[in-house]
């Protein structure tokens, strides 16, 4: 397993087939749908991708085995704020369980710590119970009032002084 690197200029089709694999794998756990997803211009995925890769307010990283994808996850800070979002993390099913996920977490929080991030939010399905543990596991607490609280409103949680 290599080290996961930070998304570089010019892959838009690598950002475009991680994400639509992770829509049509785990549906419920994006509040984007595949069939959404497929409908946009090649433009806009290399635009979003190349927009990940480089500067201090967005990043994606993509985790390899050898050369082949096999994990995502994004940070985008809130604008002029010290917050970011935690998005688009996923792993391939073979590869979960292995320290994918966390490792990915755990690279992007380095890199938010470097660019002056405080706090990480993560916003998780209710019933994705797996995620939920997974967000404990590496640091993040549920955000008390985060979420209005009907059975299918999302959990908020966070992490705080992220510099690693």
């Amino acid at each position: 397993m290599s080290p996961a690197r930070r998304i570089r200029r010019g892959e838009g089709q690598l950002f475009r087939r991680m994400r639509l694999a992770a829509l049509r794998d785990s549906p419920s756990a994006f509040g984007t749908t595949f069939e959404s997803a497929l409908s946009r211009t090649p433009e806009s995925w290399s635009e979003q991708a190349d927009g990940t890769s480089q500067g201090s307010d967005r990043a994606t990283f993509i985790a390899f085995s050898d050369e082949f994808p096999v994990g995502i996850a994004s940070l985008y800070r809130q604008e002029a704020t010290d917050v970011g979002e935690l998005l688009h993390v996923w792993v391939s099913p073979e590869w979960r369980g292995r320290g994918v996920a966390a490792d990915l977490v755990e690279t992007l929080l380095g890199w938010a710590g470097e660019n002056g991030f405080t706090t990480v939010v993560a916003v998780v399905a209710k019933g994705n119970a797996r995620a939920l543990r997974f967000y404990r596991r590496v640091g993040f607490e549920p955000v008390e009032g985060g979420a209005p609280g009907g059975p299918d409103d999302p959990v908020v949680l966070t992490i705080r002084n992220v510099a690693r």
